[in-house]
């Protein structure tokens, strides 16, 4: 092969990578409304926050802003984006921009750490895995940031000056106001990087310790939100252990199946495997350089990755934190990727058998996963327009309730993807959905002390406790059910709602006779 078809086919290469990636970011807007889980809730915070800047709210008086949360970049570009766009349009840019981003950082990185440029196609699919199908709004926000901070983090720790460290500590910034699990996680990279290239003969306690600035400054920002800001917090979760460590066959599973959630996804399986394979058959080899313990930059992170994804909780209760391990999957792929390097063009001569293969081999398997994708997507809006008929049927500014008796979308074999589908009412038509965020930290939207949360656990929507909710006053009742509602389920007696609007699985109740006004909290 002559150095111009080498320099064509790596052209090529790069020009398919781009509009793998381009394409990529169009599954953002295949659906009317996305198939995340936690997407509808955090749509309806990004509304009424709108609202709430503006002092138009009609829920000033249960509602407050909550500025001091480590969720706040996230929202607050979204909200900027809320004054141009519909909620539902904004969140969408936003995540597709941080998209590119997350592809672009680890792109960056990798270059830095000199790994196989023909891996990169390993940064295209995990992003749509745990954390996406979950709706991880801030989470996914947060993910291109600290990727960029690991990549500055490695720069600062090859030379640690004063320049280098201050834009440190303002990407450690920029990540700690988007999520704080990945400014830890990203944090321990970085530190480690650190660790990795001190020499002997800087190691005085002076030299040490003006290494360490940078990251000293971002440990005492944690320390005082540890401090002050959980202190805000209360446990919503009950009697619930403080730490839930779920040491079980999900640990493998979510290694196995990134894109999958709860459930077998054999489809998502079989990819992600025949990607673990890329290196073998590109023929790459360890970026490893044995000569020093700095040769080993390029191991930290997937080492980091590994280590958290091992020893770290399921769930933290106690600081209203669920799914934490799972949810760093969306590293894997991209860390992984960054363990190997091309052999040198001696080596690699060798293998002209194998180079069509080794060349289509990631794209045919990125290509392919993006295809079903793509599929589900569009199968998902057809699934969701019965919603759209019973949300037409209602009017603007009331308090509603959600009851998913069946949360499951066959359309993206997602469990739980219709669990906070009726926050879309909250988002789109100025009402007040629970449950409802709002009641946990650290939302940016949040309750009054003196508004209590009707659902303090998840609730049993089969059993509902309709005595209790008495004094609410909702006006319109969210059912999805697979099967019709038994004429029993709600509480009777002239406050029973009547059926407004019935399509495919879905229905909205309206309690006509005992509802509260519009921007009301309680029954009149």
């Amino acid at each position: 092969m002559s150095g111009t078809d080498g320099l064509s086919d790596k052209s090529l290469e790069r020009a398919a990578l781009f509009v793998t990636a381009l394409l990529a970011g169009g599954l953002f807007w295949l659906s009317p409304r996305l198939p995340m889980t936690d997407l509808p809730q955090l749509a309806g915070q990004v509304a009424i926050g709108h609202d709430l800047m503006l002092g138009a709210s009609k829920w000033q008086s249960l509602l407050y802003f909550n500025y001091f949360t480590p969720y706040l970049l996230g929202y607050a570009v979204a909200l900027v984006f809320s004054f141009l766009l519909p909620v539902s349009i904004a969140l969408k840019l936003v995540l597709t921009l941080a998209y590119y981003g997350f592809v672009a950082a680890c792109v960056g990185l990798r270059r830095h750490l000199g790994g196989d440029r023909r891996l990169d196609w390993l940064f295209v699919p995990g992003y749509f895995g745990f954390a996406y199908l979950l709706g991880f709004y801030t989470f996914l926000v947060a993910a291109p940031l600290g990727v960029l901070f690991v990549l500055q983090a490695r720069r600062y720790a090859q030379r640690p000056a004063l320049v280098p460290g201050i834009v440190l500590v303002l990407a450690g910034l920029a990540v700690f106001l988007s999520h704080g699990l990945v400014f830890l996680f990203t944090g321990g990279i970085g530190f480690l990087f650190l660790a990795l290239g001190v020499e002997r003969s800087s190691r005085s306690w002076a030299a040490l310790t003006a290494r360490l600035l940078p990251y000293i400054v971002l440990g005492v920002l944690c320390l005082a939100y540890l401090r002050l800001g959980l202190r805000l917090e209360a446990n919503t979760w009950g009697d619930l252990p403080a730490v839930f460590w779920g040491w079980n066959i999900f640990r493998l599973k979510y290694l196995l199946m990134p894109m999958g959630i709860l459930k077998a996804d054999w489809d998502s399986g079989l990819l992600v495997g025949l990607m673990l394979c890329a290196p073998v058959v590109l023929g790459s080899r360890l970026n490893w350089h044995p000569r020093s313990w700095r040769g080993a930059a390029a191991l930290v992170p997937f080492a980091t990755f590994a280590a958290a994804y091992l020893l770290l909780p399921l769930h933290v209760f106690a600081a209203n934190t669920t799914h934490i391990y799972p949810r760093l999957v969306i590293f894997f792929l991209p860390f992984y990727a960054l363990l190997f390097r091309a052999r040198s063009g001696v080596e690699a001569a060798g293998q002209p058998a194998h180079r069509y293969l080794s060349a289509l081999w990631l794209p045919l398997l990125c290509w392919s996963f993006l295809a079903i994708q793509a599929s589900r997507s569009i199968a998902f809006a057809r699934e969701q327009a019965a919603f759209d008929d019973v949300l037409a049927a209602t009017e603007p500014g009331y308090r509603a309730l959600g009851l998913i008796l069946s949360d499951e979308s066959p359309a993206f074999r997602n469990f739980s993807i219709y669990r906070n589908f009726p926050s879309w009412y909250q988002a789109e038509k100025q009402g007040l959905v629970d449950p409802n965020f709002a009641h946990l930290g650290p939302q940016v939207v949040r309750f009054r002390a003196a508004e209590r949360d009707p659902f303090e656990q998840i609730p049993d929507t089969r059993r509902i406790d309709w005595e209790r909710l008495d004094s609410i006053g909702y006006r319109y009742y969210f059912v999805r059910s697979e099967h019709p509602v038994p004429a029993t389920y709600f509480a009777q007696g002239k406050c029973a709602p009547t059926l407004l609007k019935a399509s495919g699985d879905w229905s909205v109740y309206e309690n006509v006779h005992c509802h509260a006004p519009a921007g009301g909290g309680a029954r009149h």
